[in-house]
C-alpha cells in the first residue's frame, strides 16, 4: 500500500535534485561565461525542459515539477529580480517551460497537433523574450539620456571670449567634463580636438572643456595645462568653478 507514495516522493526528491544541479548550471555560466540574462534563461529553459520531459514520461506529478523549477526560479528572483524586476518574465517563460515538458509526452501520442501547436508558441515567446524584450527593455532602464534642461551653472573662463552655457535654437552646445588628473580625459583630448578641427567651419556646433574645481584643479592649473598641450582659444575651453 505504501510502495506507491514511497516511489511518488522519490521522483520529487529526484525532481528537486535536478532543479539544484540545473541552477548550479545556469549561475555557474552566467558566472564564468557571461552573465547574459538571455544566456541565463536559453541554459535554464533547455534543462528544465529536458527534465520536465523526463518527469513527464515517469509519472505527471505537478508537485514533482513545483520541485523541478523551485530552485532556479527562487534564485533568480532573489538575486537577479530584487535588482532589476523587468526581467519577471524570465520566470514565468521557466514555469512555462517546465508545464509543457510535463505534458508534451502525453499529449504527443493524443494530441499531436495541440503539442506542436504548443511548443511553437513557447519558441515564439522565448524569441521574443531573448530578441526584443531583454535588449529592449534593459536599454530602457540604462539609458541616462533624458530630454530635460541643464541645470543651471556658473563658468570661469581661462581663455579669450564669452562662455556658452546653454545652446542657441538650432545650435549644437557639446559641453566635456575634464579632469587634469582623469586619464581617460586626457586620452581622449586629441579625438575630441580632430573632431573639433574638422568642424571649426560649422558655425552651428561649439565645443566647450569644463574642468571641475574639484580635485585641486584651479584655473590657474587648468590654464597651464590647455598651454602645454597648445589648445587654442578657437576650441572654447573653460574651467568651471
Amino acid at each position: 500500500m505504501d510502495e506507491k507514495p514511497k516511489a511518488l516522493w522519490k521522483l520529487r526528491l529526484a525532481a528537486a535534485g535536478v532543479g539544484l544541479l540545473a541552477l548550479a548550471v545556469v549561475f555557474s555560466l552566467a558566472l564564468f561565461l557571461s552573465n547574459d540574462v538571455r544566456l541565463m534563461y536559453g541554459s535554464g529553459a533547455v534543462l528544465l525542459f529536458c527534465a520536465a520531459i523526463w518527469l513527464g514520461r515517469r509519472q505527471q506529478d505537478w508537485l514533482a515539477a513545483l520541485f523541478l523549477v523551485a530552485p532556479l526560479v527562487a534564485a533568480f528572483s532573489y538575486l537577479v529580480l530584487t535588482e532589476v524586476p523587468i526581467l519577471w518574465p524570465n520566470v514565468v517563460l521557466w514555469v512555462v517551460v517546465v508545464a509543457f515538458g510535463l505534458v508534451l509526452f502525453r499529449a504527443a501520442r493524443t494530441r499531436r497537433a495541440l503539442a506542436l501547436a504548443l511548443l511553437a508558441a513557447l519558441l515564439i515567446g522565448s524569441i521574443w523574450y531573448c530578441v526584443w524584450y531583454v535588449p529592449t527593455r534593459l536599454a530602457r532602464l540604462f539609458n541616462r539620456v533624458t530630454d530635460a534642461s541643464a541645470p543651471t551653472f556658473v563658468l570661469q573662463p581661462v581663455s579669450k571670449g564669452p562662455v556658452p552655457v546653454t545652446p542657441k535654437r538650432g545650435k549644437i552646445l557639446v559641453i566635456d567634463f575634464f579632469s587634469t588628473t582623469c586619464a581617460p580625459c586626457i586620452a581622449e583630448l586629441p579625438e575630441l580636438m580632430a573632431v573639433r578641427a574638422d568642424l571649426v567651419n560649422d558655425p552651428d556646433v561649439e565645443f566647450v572643456l569644463v574642468a571641475s574645481d574639484r580635485g585641486n584643479d584651479t584655473p590657474e592649473r587648468f590654464r597651464s595645462f590647455v598651454g602645454r598641450r597648445h589648445i587654442n582659444d578657437a576650441a572654447r575651453f573653460r574651467c568651471r568653478r
